[in-house]
């Protein structure tokens, strides 16, 4: 645990700026606080409409990254309501959230953390909470037992509440207990550590020393975990997340979330049933991991029928149970994967779980695992504030939690089309031997891989490192291309119609054919090959181009009646004059518009509409193809040309 404090970062800094600084310490560390794990807060004066001085507290707001966020993410609140409210014998958790609310300094400000109570409660001008895998490892696997034999008196220990005004009440009545003054910290079993001071210096560095002294417990006690380092087979994972998605009903990412020696799986998966690390993980890996077995199909089923069996045990019949499909699995190769509706989503639950997972694995060497009990887990999955934070998620959107590989994306359609299946919710990674396709798809949930598309292993290789990233593939965009400068069919060079035909049919062929076993396994999955006007209205002095787009239709026509029966559309959309594509040179711009004795401005807007085609216009149409417009759609040409009266 290092102790990242720069004075010289924190000398110009006061109150609340320091306050913002220190949390970013503490949020900037994944040991102690992963998506939203832990809390901050500094009392000071605020002024109020008449100039009066009120005492009041700042507390981290619900939905900002600890690790991230300035002064603005946290709210103001008077400390005199709060003081009061713990007061009270009892007080719904609702009731709680709205009477915090009423005490905002500004009405519009975000929805301070539920532990604002307990900060207000701690008399110091500097409260920091985190939820550190280190010290809540010795709490599940070693109890209260091994928590005094590490500690002895400096920190107070209390058994685990519920958050909220639960956990306020008793943090009052401990803070009346004697010898609170020569504690350096609360820590709550299964829960987390709360640290404080005079400074943020003081407060932040009790929390590094509370937080370092269990890790080097672990380090002296305990040896180091063997390394695991299982590599799936992507087919196996398209497979359990199709699988998933199904059980779901909608589309989901899915990535690594881990790994496990096998010979540790099946106690891990055991000790995994006896609570998460801390409460709320609860919500992002539900009470237990899918464990999956030879036949992943029953092992979900099986998985279905125990939490719907743990929620049944609640004998409440106002609770409306959750989707019962994992967030996360557990495979026999010791290989642990995430599912969630976004890459977000996904990412978080990746990352508690390979928090869990270790914290699992160290306390089979401690000997025991105890978290929450299970009665306890479903009062946390079920509160109905974490339900009311789920209620308040923004609606999904389009393509949310499928996964789309376009080739050709480094530019013009290819690139468009990239952008548009991102911007509806799309994992998108584009396949282009242009290595500057890096140059705007290089994020994660927006990147890319330079590959040779006629090679065949390339393709291979590009595509299961997609499916081993991300889960599966349901959105397949055959765009790559080329035009060689146009010749007569008698000066035609063997090379170029062998380039032509290589780069625009036969690459084609071998990015389908490697697609397909993915394909299967996806979520309404869907292919669209981009074709072009010449197929149905060919031109002179363009005889590879155009025999290269026949064979691209047809072989797209073939693909729709064989995939059909599986559920994968195949389709293709006809292009003309898109001249934004690295196809359209001005050379052969200028050679086109002289074949038809027009200027080039007048070449660029000569179909029906005398509108000119942009690759947006394409890439709206393939969005139409694959976001659910056109569910009973496959075996599909369709223009994208203006209106072409040859085609016509």
């Amino acid at each position: 645990m290092r102790n990242l404090w720069d004075e010289k970062a924190a000398s110009d800094l006061n109150g609340l700026g320091l306050r913002a600084y220190s949390s970013r310490l503490i949020g900037q560390d994944p040991a102690l606080v992963l998506h939203g794990g832990g809390n901050t807060s500094w009392k000071g004066e605020a002024r109020d409409l008449f100039g009066r001085a009120v005492p009041a507290i700042w507390v981290k707001a619900s939905g900002f990254d600890l690790g991230r966020m300035g002064a603005e993410g946290f709210t103001a609140l008077d400390l005199a309501p709060l003081l009061a409210l713990a007061e009270l014998g009892h007080l719904a958790d609702s009731d709680m959230v709205a009477a915090v609310k009423r005490a905002r300094l500004d009405p519009d400000a975000a929805p301070a953390s539920i532990e604002a109570i307990v900060h207000a409660l701690i008399p110091a001008e500097f409260v920091d909470h985190s939820h550190a895998d280190a010290v809540l490892t010795l709490s599940n696997a070693g109890g209260r037992a091994l928590l005094e034999r590490v500690y002895g008196a400096r920190v107070l220990i209390l058994p685990y509440v519920k958050p909220g005004f639960d956990l306020a009440r008793q943090i009052r009545a401990a803070l009346s207990a004697p010898g609170i003054a020569g504690r350096d910290a609360i820590i709550l079993e299964h829960h987390g550590v709360f640290t404080w001071g005079p400074t943020a210096r003081e407060s932040y560095e009790r929390m590094i020393a509370i937080c370092g002294a269990a890790e080097a417990w672990i380090a002296a006690n305990l040896a180091p975990l063997p390394e695991a380092a299982a590599v799936p087979e992507p087919l196996a994972v398209a497979r359990l997340r199709g699988l998933v998605c199904h059980a779901a009903g909608r589309a989901l990412i899915s990535l690594p979330a881990g790994t496990v020696p096998p010979a540790e799986v099946t106690a891990l998966a055991d000790r995994a049933r006896h609570g998460t690390l801390t409460p709320e993980h609860v919500i992002h890996l539900k009470p237990f991991p899918m464990r999956v077995g030879p036949d992943a199909a029953e092992s979900l089923t099986q998985f279905a029928a125990e939490y719907r069996a743990y929620v049944a045990r609640a004998s409440n019949p106002d609770l409306i149970p959750l989707p019962d499909y994992p967030h996360w699995a557990l495979t026999p190769d010791g290989a642990a994967r995430s599912f969630g509706p976004t890459a977000a989503r996904a990412r978080v639950v990746a990352d508690v779980a390979r928090a869990n997972i270790a914290a699992l694995r160290r306390a089979g060497q401690i000997g025991a695992w105890q978290g929450l009990t299970e009665a306890q887990l479903r009062d946390l999955e079920y509160w109905e504030l974490e339900q009311a934070k789920l209620k308040r998620l923004p609606a999904a959107p389009a393509l949310a939690g499928r996964i789309a590989v376009v080739s050709g994306a480094a530019a013009g359609i290819g690139r468009a089309t990239a952008e548009a299946l991102a911007a509806a919710g799309a994992v998108v990674v584009g396949l282009d031997v242009d290595p500057g396709v890096r140059d705007h798809m290089n994020r994660e949930g927006y990147d890319s891989i330079t590959a040779d598309l006629t090679d065949e292993i390339a393709v291979a290789a590009a595509l299961e490192q997609v499916v081993s990233a991300w889960g599966g593939l349901d959105i397949l965009v055959s765009n790559v291309g080329i035009f060689r400068a146009g010749a007569p069919v008698e000066t035609l060079g063997d090379q170029v119609w062998d380039d032509t035909l290589a780069v625009n049919l036969t690459s084609h062929r071998k990015l389908l054919k490697q697609a397909i076993p993915f394909l299967r396994h996806g979520f309404d999955p869907s292919v669209v090959f981009i074709g072009s006007r010449n197929v149905a209205a060919p031109g002179p002095g363009a005889a590879a181009y155009s025999v290269s787009k026949a064979g691209l239709t047809q072989l797209m026509r073939v693909a729709a009646l064989e995939l059909a029966p599986e559920g994968i559309r195949v389709n293709a959309i006809h292009p003309d004059a898109v001249f934004d594509t690295k196809l359209w040179t001005p050379e052969a711009l200028e050679t086109s518009a002289r074949r038809y004795g027009l200027t080039v401005a007048e070449y660029k807007s000569r179909n029906l509409m005398r509108a000119e085609v942009r690759s947006n216009d394409v890439a709206r149409a393939v969005l139409a193809l694959v976001d659910g417009s056109f569910p009973r759609t496959t075996g599909a040409q369709i223009p994208v040309d203006g209106g072409n009266d040859r085609v016509i």
